[in-house]
């Protein structure tokens, strides 16, 4: 990195808070070699974890619940021009294509920089909507930047006909946490999981990640593998009408809902007890899609073998055939004949974890991430800046040309 940049980044989710997107934040900033400060909302535990963070954060009560309220934007919006007067910052980041609104509007009054991060699902679930979706393509092609997370986002990024040049890509990386070790026996006589071929989905209750398409699946994986039994660990809004289908299918016995797990260390030891991984994720027609799924990555990490739904981003997080397998995410037929291969298929087996483990390792580690996140920042703060930004840069170099 050439030059060390001043970065605020305007988030709606971070820990304390749990999911995919707090970590993928929290894990930019701490493994940046920018000066970073974080905008985040407050949480009951926010104190005791922001205690000794190498970074800046600035926590408000704009967000309730991680969601946006009404009077969110005005809070969010007093609590950003704070900060950036305080820090003045190269270039912000915003966390959500619609709190992007607000770099707009600062960009357009006094010429901020500004990028978006985007996830995928952020991507469709406007564009049913004329007036929402004439508004994200604004904020889209109005950014300095826009930041992605797979390939799958980066393409419909650009189908908003955002410049090439100013969409980066940093993937979502793995917890060290994540690794082999022996089951936990306690967790294995809990669930009364002696002798079973243990199936496992991490993840929240919700319709797009299949956890319903692997249940109907059940039947036929019983009748060729009897002992499995298909453990979920997460919970959400799904979580009654999945135990309603497992009952349905007469598979009730052989689903097992853990709930939710907290820390990284007692997911990994869910990893460690399971036979192999599955989570077959879906495209809904209501613009919910999987934008990458570190979930199968996490498991690859443990040395547990993968199945993910051909959609979305997932076929970036596998490799089909050499990290893990594909399957239609629609197809009962073809979910249950991937998990009957992987539990037969010794050899194919060992080798999707060899290929699947060294891939996670190396590839997806937040250093190694980060640092292609440095390069993207560093090259948008180096492109002319657009509009009213160029003015107040040419501003600022003829005060400085004249002193």
């Amino acid at each position: 990195m050439t030059k060390r940049r001043k970065i605020v980044l305007v988030t709606g989710v971070f820990p304390p808070g749990i999911g995919g997107m707090q970590n993928y934040y929290y894990n930019l900033a701490l493994h940046s070699k920018h000066d970073m400060t974080v905008v985040a909302p407050e949480y009951p535990e926010s104190d005791a974890f922001d205690n000794g963070l190498p970074f800046r954060i600035s926590r408000g009560a704009f967000m309730r619940n991680e969601s946006v309220d009404v009077t969110s934007w005005g809070r969010l919006l007093r609590q950003v021009r704070r900060t950036m007067k305080s820090e003045e910052p190269d270039v912000t980041i915003y966390g959500y294509v619609l709190i992007g609104f607000i770099g707009l509007l600062l960009r357009t009054l006094g010429g901020r920089r500004y990028v978006i991060s985007t996830h995928g699902m952020d991507m469709l679930m406007f564009r049913r909507f004329v007036g929402l979706n004439a508004v994200v393509k604004l904020i889209l092609r109005k950014a300095d930047g826009v930041l992605t997370n797979s390939l799958f986002t980066k393409k419909l990024v650009e189908d908003y006909g955002v410049d090439p040049r100013r969409i980066g890509l940093v993937n979502p990386g793995v917890e060290r946490v994540y690794e082999k070790q022996e089951p936990d026996a306690e967790l294995i006589r809990r669930h009364g999981l002696e002798g079973k071929h243990v199936i496992l989905s991490v993840g929240r209750l919700v319709t797009r990640k299949g956890h319903d398409r692997v249940i109907e699946s059940m039947p036929a994986i019983l009748r060729e593998i009897p002992n499995a039994v298909y453990v979920i660990v997460g919970d959400g809004p799904d979580r009654e009408r999945l135990g309603q289908l497992a009952r349905a299918k007469g598979v009730a016995d052989a689903v097992i809902f853990v709930g939710s797990v907290s820390g990284s260390e007692q997911v990994n030891d869910y990893y460690n007890l399971s036979h192999q991984f599955i989570m077959v994720s879906r495209e809904l027609e209501r613009g919910d899609a999987e934008g990458f799924g570190i979930v199968y990555l996490e498991a690859a990490s443990a040395g547990v073998p993968v199945i993910a739904g051909r959609s979305g981003g997932a076929s970036e997080a596998v490799l089909d055939g050499e990290t893990g397998l594909l399957v239609d995410p629609a197809s009962v037929a073809d979910i249950a004949a991937g998990v009957v291969r992987l539990a037969r298929d010794t050899a194919l087996r060992e080798r999707l974890v060899r290929a699947g483990y060294k891939r996670a390792k190396t590839e997806f580690q937040h250093e190694v991430l980060a640092e292609g996140f440095d390069r993207y920042i560093g090259r948008i703060c180096s492109l002319p800046a657009p509009g009213m930004a160029r003015r107040r840069l040419a501003r600022e170099s003829a005060r400085e040309n004249a002193r």
